[in-house]
């Protein structure tokens, strides 16, 4: 599986046999690089402009924007969507999010989408053990950069990629950089263009793994 960062909270996942997994794109977001590519499965956290870009995507496809289990045989994928909060006020302030663990190849990735509270035990126990969490650290419409260190911790995944964060295209926006959440972590880290994850490497990677941005 390849893992590629397109800025803010859209990661595409490429499997060994080609299907390509397209999870919260954006369409026109800040200065980021506006993005069209193609896909198999879009995966939508919640319906905020900046999370279901599907415009980006170029290709027909199937998306997914429900709870629940979600199985495409012909790609050997299974997503489930675990119900989350935008907000600390059970959606009251920002609506519901959609946590998502994606499984195929042998492994397990989570997608937090915009996350903005801790998990609680009955969501620990349904996302279970992951190989890699994909989190939001960035404050503000999300978990902060303490509170994100704390989900690490609750979920205690593998692999850890902070996302939807302050960088040099969304100068404007009011979160705070990548920084924070790594200062506040103090994990072993390192930083790449891609991750190439295989269930048999894992245990050799860092703690956090900081993805530049595809094409910037």
């Amino acid at each position: 599986m390849i893992i590629r960062y397109l800025g803010h909270a859209f990661f595409t996942l490429t499997l060994e046999n080609g299907t390509v997994i397209a999870m919260d794109p954006y369409d026109e977001l800040y200065q980021y690089p506006q993005r069209r590519i193609p896909a198999d499965i879009v995966t939508m956290s919640h319906h905020h402009y900046d999370h279901d870009g599907i415009a980006a995507i170029v290709s027909e496809n199937q998306s997914i924007d429900t709870a629940g289990s979600h199985t495409f045989h012909s790609h050997g994928v299974t997503i489930t969507g675990i119900p989350a909060f935008h907000d600390h006020h059970q959606g009251a302030h920002r609506g519901n999010n959609l946590f998502y663990v994606v499984e195929a190849e042998g492994l397990r990735i989570g997608h937090a989408g915009d996350l903005g509270h801790l998990p609680t035990q009955e969501m620990l126990k349904r996302i279970g053990k992951l190989d890699i969490l994909l989190l939001p650290v960035g404050g503000k419409y999300t978990v902060d950069a303490k509170e994100a260190v704390q989900v690490w911790q609750m979920i205690q995944p593998t692999v850890c990629i902070p996302m939807h964060y302050r960088t040099q295209y969304n100068p404007d926006m009011p979160v705070t950089t990548v920084d924070d959440f790594l200062t506040a972590a103090a994990g072993e880290t390192s930083t790449m263009p891609l991750m190439r994850a295989t269930a048999g490497d894992m245990s050799e990677r860092t703690q956090i793994v900081v993805l530049e941005i595809e094409g910037a």
